[in-house]
């Protein structure tokens, strides 16, 4: 997720700038999910750099689509719904001369509670966009993450609710009132950053954690780092799962 969200554009992580692993996913997206379409938007900041290897990949011109307003925080990690949902209608705002009339293609980064993307695709249409196409770069969100970042429990992640891969498509894009929705490959994504699999943690998309979990009644946010803060304090390491 620090690739796709967490890590600023300008930094590097084994070698490879954050910013051209998220135009190359892009690219990489426009390969794999490719619709007919007037424009290619991206959602600021985040979903821009691959919104702009989208538009180069698949021939189709990119403009900005929507104006962010700076003093808002990110609403991915907002304490609570309320909150995200006025945070997103106070964050993005779109410009009509350039999306009326026109078919997009939105990009972003990820679909974590769906919220977001509701609310943008509602601007949107309001705004005069006769098709809103998502494109998303990363896959499905399908399993908590415990490593402090805000969201905790399954039933928060909209992708989460349908089991068959083909279901949750159509269930989310329903969920959010897109045209269509596509989604990266794990496998795209992981290329995309020229590191081996071995060396990046993909629990929130596949569920395979690094660091064996505890008990249902004892997973939360933070409790890695309680286990970690546990093991320092104790000198008695975690273990690591099986296989």
């Amino acid at each position: 997720f620090e690739y796709v969200y967490l890590a600023r554009p300008d930094s590097t992580i084994a070698g490879r700038s954050v910013h051209a692993a998220r135009v190359d996913i892009g690219r990489r997206l426009a390969r794999e999910k490719p619709v007919d379409a007037d424009l290619v938007i991206g959602v600021p900041e985040s979903g821009t750099p691959a919104a702009v290897g989208y538009a180069q990949e698949s021939g189709i011109p990119f403009g900005q689509g929507l104006m962010k307003n700076a003093y808002v925080g990110r609403t991915f990690i907002q304490p609570s719904q309320t909150i995200r949902q006025l945070g997103i209608r106070l964050k993005l705002n779109p410009l009509k001369e350039v999306i009326r009339g026109k078919r997009l293609i939105v990009v972003d980064d990820s679909i974590v509670r769906g919220n977001t993307q509701r609310a943008l695709i509602r601007m949107l249409r309001e705004a005069g966009a006769v098709e809103v196409h998502v494109r998303i770069a990363s896959p499905p969100v399908k399993w908590p993450c415990f490593y402090g970042i805000d969201f905790a429990t399954p039933a928060e992640l909209i992708a989460n609710a349908v089991d068959n891969q083909g279901e949750m498509l159509e269930a989310v894009r329903h969920a959010i009132g897109a045209d269509t929705l596509g989604y990266i490959s794990q496998q795209g994504m992981i290329a995309a950053t020229d590191q081996p699999a071995t060396r990046l943690c993909c629990a929130c998309f596949d569920g395979s954690y690094p660091i064996e979990l505890p008990g249902e009644t004892q997973l939360g946010k933070n409790v890695v780092e309680h286990m970690l803060a546990t093991a320092a304090r104790t000198g008695v390491p975690i273990q690591e799962p099986e296989g």
